[in-house]
């Protein structure tokens, strides 16, 4: 399969000097948003970018455009999943002799990928139970910093063990974040902290759509497709059993193929981490592979990295996440530290540790 096969024209093309205040409602009718400079592609607007801490009224898009890098019609499945895990992109724009032709969308490519290779096994083999969560009484402020530190847009909210709503990165824009009519900026963000204040109950969405471990992929897919979300919920009788988004699912479609053991990305704004390497990580990373490869026999290792704006001796603060699915289970550590290696070094410490004592019930 290629681009080609699920190429869209359902897509908004906005110009880069466009106030973020009047593109906002765009979100409402597609979540696939080109942005142009003078009739020149120069990215994309993706939703999570808009929720920065203090957005001023006039500001304009050009300051929030994410780089995504441009595809061809002939483009693998294979790569295009590859490269939306990479630049953190659920769409991408496809040009033919330097043309935009259209965009290539995650519900496309999931919906008939899943169908042909994977939608009979159980979802359970693909979420992420080290989910993190927060409670009614919390108050958006955190929700944010949790969004903005793990990299996800969605929470479930759980409430004496049991899941009781969700709250989402288009709940935050739509009730928190959006910048409308405030005429000065001073003004805008004294009433922005005023926002942050209030409790994730007057945000979230009550009794949240959930399904059971035991559903198969090609139903969850389907259930985020026609329901337009983002993830979904996996629960047990209405306790937290883990999370499972599209991003989840597009790493075996990035993998498939490949000859390595274990397949290895690199992924989030890489090129802001100061001293990340692609080979020194893969370096770290396949010398703990080979540690453990008797007991992983095959699989797929996503790490997710971004930078921080503390520093310390001249290091950045860089958070890590890592995510290990194999036959033996799925197993997801994340950590900070000092610098990349640092960073790197430790997640993989903690992921060790959850090996371990799988190694030993083996």
């Amino acid at each position: 399969m290629i681009a080609k096969d699920f190429i869209s024209n359902e897509y908004r093309v906005i110009d880069s000097e466009e106030p973020v205040s009047h593109v906002l409602p765009v979100f409402e009718e597609t979540d696939c948003v080109v942005v142009m400079r003078n009739k020149k592609y120069i990215g994309m607007l993706v939703e999570k970018e808009l929720t920065k801490a203090k957005i001023p009224p006039k500001a304009k898009v050009k300051g929030f455009v994410k780089p995504a890098p441009k595809i061809k019609l002939d483009t693998s499945v294979e790569e295009v999943a590859r490269l939306m895990l990479e630049n953190e992109l659920l769409h991408l724009p496809v040009f033919e002799d330097g043309k935009l032709v259209g965009v290539v969308k995650v519900d496309d490519l999931l919906q008939r990928v899943v169908e042909e290779r994977f939608g009979d096994e159980k979802i359970k083999n693909f979420v992420s139970k080290d989910v993190a969560f927060v409670s009614p009484d919390d108050n958006i402020g955190k929700v944010l910093k949790v969004f903005r530190k793990k990299n996800i847009s969605r929470l479930p909210v759980v409430e004496k063990d049991r899941v009781v709503g969700v709250i989402t990165m288009r709940d935050v824009i739509e009730k928190v974040i959006h910048p409308e009519d405030k005429p000065e900026y001073g003004e805008f963000v004294a009433e922005k902290k005023r926002y942050l204040r209030i409790p994730v109950e007057g945000i979230m969405t009550p009794d949240p759509f959930m399904m059971p471990p035991s559903v198969k992929v090609r139903d969850v897919v389907r259930e985020m497709i026609e329901r337009k979300i983002g993830g979904v919920i996996i629960a047990s009788n209405g306790e937290l059993f883990g999370i499972v988004t599209k991003k989840d699912l597009l790493e075996p479609v990035a993998s498939y193929g490949r000859e390595e053991n274990v397949f290895v990305q690199f992924c989030g704004e890489l090129d802001k981490v100061e001293g990340f390497s692609k080979q020194t990580g893969l370096s770290i990373a396949k010398r703990f592979l080979r540690k453990h490869k008797d007991f992983l026999e095959n699989g797929r290792l996503y790490v997710y990295v971004k930078q921080h704006k503390e520093k310390k001796h001249g290091l950045p603060l860089v958070y890590c996440n890592l995510r290990l699915s194999s036959p033996k289970g799925l197993f997801v550590a994340a950590d900070e530290g000092w610098g990349f290696r640092s960073a790197l070094k430790n997640t993989i410490l903690a992921v060790e540790k959850q090996l371990g004592k799988v190694e030993k019930k083996g």
